[in-house]
């Protein structure tokens, strides 16, 4: 009997393990465990339960088309899979368990290592696959050659059938009915936005590589174009395996032999490929540093960066910053975005936390909670770091850090209002240079602005750029490993910023020759 675990890898289209599992008609129960550490996590929010119940949803469906079912179990996983394995056992079975490998959060990381504790006192089999790319060797010099090596592999075929008998176990299961019963809070919002399962990932990929894509490299910095879809939207089917980086990245790549004689359409491709490695670079690093994710990655930065409690005046700030009344336009519409559809485009989520920690002094751990409590593709390997790296703490080699003008960005990201008109409508009918003067005060619910956008950001920034510069020195002094990364992490940054450029400039001629 082989037993298919489910986790972050809810599809049946190139999965390791589920091709694996069921080759030659092997007898294969796959399952998934209702854990209640997930759904009761202080970290997680509402549309990320239900994108998950959607997609083991889905899920099943899809493996009754293939004369299978999914096994829906409730508790403890590690207590769940000894007492099924034990069954198994009394059963006269010798069970293998398969799964693919989870770094996402401590509590899954030591979830799996006393599993396969279990399994090894057992003396039976288990095999841990992979759902997307993770090199197990740190060495960012190998990185991207096995990374792309990985991507052009053959993807696992999916089965024609799997084989999974009857089986009666004692052990707390769950209906889908049930499911949807006994979790309905999950269930309860006006509008989903985004939809799971691995049949609505494929459809929203097909849809994103039809039309959507076009102009994606100018399009996915524009909150109001990327909220309509000029962006994939397929990071929560990322996050949560519905679909695999694999699988996107070469159709994608197929798509761009087609089309390679036209510069834009190129362009815009290689820019979404380059995102989708992006995406799994985050993973790679949490997976050697899960400190990231709650500590800061240099001590200095202990000094104002902290969860402890916020004294009530940054306390004030921060309700301000979460609902969305902070009286700057730009940040104020992403923010009312993020609690309706839990999502923002990349730009909004990287200016937003700049200036919650830079401006408002609050450290990036309340931020990226917030966050991780409403986002839909919440995914811990890229939400902290990116939290630490808008609150200036990593690349301390470097001599500069960003810090985003939430007004000046107005007339580059959303030139007409659009964006700000349609999730703060207290604003509709004043003209953004109003708006932008505050012409609206005392006319208008809209608030003014809780602070000094200017001053702020030259006390505060000067704070934070000193830290700079004593990790920089201190890295420098003691050298050792921990200097040795900061240097390839600068070096890394730097070519990637002289590779945009060529490569913008490599674009801007072919434009210019076809045109």
């Amino acid at each position: 009997m082989q037993l298919l675990w489910f986790r972050r890898d809810l599809r049946l289209t190139d999965n390791e393990i589920v091709t694996l599992a069921s080759a030659d008609g092997a007898a294969v129960l796959p399952l998934f465990i209702i854990d209640p550490w997930f759904y009761t996590w202080a970290d997680v929010g509402k549309g990320r339960v239900r994108f998950l119940f959607e997609s083991l949803s889905n899920l099943d469906y899809n493996l009754h088309k293939l004369g299978s079912k999914l096994y829906l179990f409730e508790g403890n996983s590690t207590d769940i899979l000894q007492e099924l394995t034990r069954q198994l056992i009394d059963c006269g079975y010798r069970p293998k368990l398969w799964f693919n490998r989870d770094v996402q959060v401590e509590y899954g990381i030591s979830r799996d290592k006393n599993v396969i504790d279990f399994y090894k006192e057992l003396k039976l089999d288990y095999h841990v696959g992979l759902n997307n790319f993770l090199q197990l060797a740190e060495k960012r010099d190998e990185w991207f050659e096995q990374y792309y090596s990985y991507q052009r592999q053959p993807q696992y075929q999916t089965p024609q059938i799997i084989n999974t008998p009857n089986f009666n176990v004692n052990v707390p299961q769950l209906t889908f009915e049930e499911l949807k019963q006994k979790y309905s809070h999950f269930w309860a919002v006006e509008k989903v936005y985004f939809p799971g399962g691995e049949t609505q990932a494929i459809s929203t990929l097909d849809s994103f590589l039809k039309s959507r894509y076009q102009g994606y490299h100018w399009k996915l910095s524009r909150p109001m174009l990327s909220q309509m879809g000029a962006t994939s939207h397929l990071s929560p089917h990322l996050t949560f395996g519905t679909i695999s980086v694999r699988s996107v990245y070469q159709k994608t790549k197929a798509l761009a032999e087609e089309l390679k004689n036209q510069p834009k359409a190129d362009f815009s491709l290689k820019a979404f490929r380059e995102r989708l490695r992006w995406h799994d670079s985050f993973t790679q690093r949490l997976y050697f540093h899960p400190e990231i994710a709650y500590s800061n990655r240099y001590r200095e930065f202990d000094q104002i960066y902290t969860p402890e409690p916020l004294s009530p005046a940054k306390q004030k700030l921060f309700q301000a910053w979460q609902q969305g009344m902070t009286g700057f336009p730009l940040i104020d519409a992403s923010m009312r975005q993020l609690k309706t559809m839990g999502w923002m485009n990349f730009r909004m989520r990287a200016m937003c936390a700049t200036f919650l920690t830079i401006n408002c002094g609050i450290s990036w751990h309340h931020g990226a909670k917030h966050y991780m409590n409403y986002l839909v593709d919440g995914d811990l390997a890229i939400d902290n770091w990116q939290w630490q790296m808008q609150a200036g703490v990593t690349n301390p080699l470097s001599d500069t850090f960003r810090i985003y003008n939430p007004n000046k960005n107005i007339a580059e990201k959303d030139p007409d209002g659009s964006f700000i008109y349609h999730w703060i409508p207290e604003l509709k009918g004043y003209t953004l240079p109003d708006i932008l003067a505050e012409k609206y005060i005392i006319h208008s619910s809209y608030p003014q602005r809780v602070l000094d956008w200017s001053k702020t950001r030259k006390i505060n920034g000067k704070i934070v750029s000193d830290l700079r510069k004593q990790t920089k020195q201190r890295l420098i002094n003691q050298g050792g490993d921990e200097y040795e990364t900061a240097v390839v992490a600068k070096e890394t940054v730097d070519k990637y910023w002289q590779h945009k450029d060529k490569e913008y400039q490599q674009y801007q001629h072919k434009l210019t020759q076809t045109e």
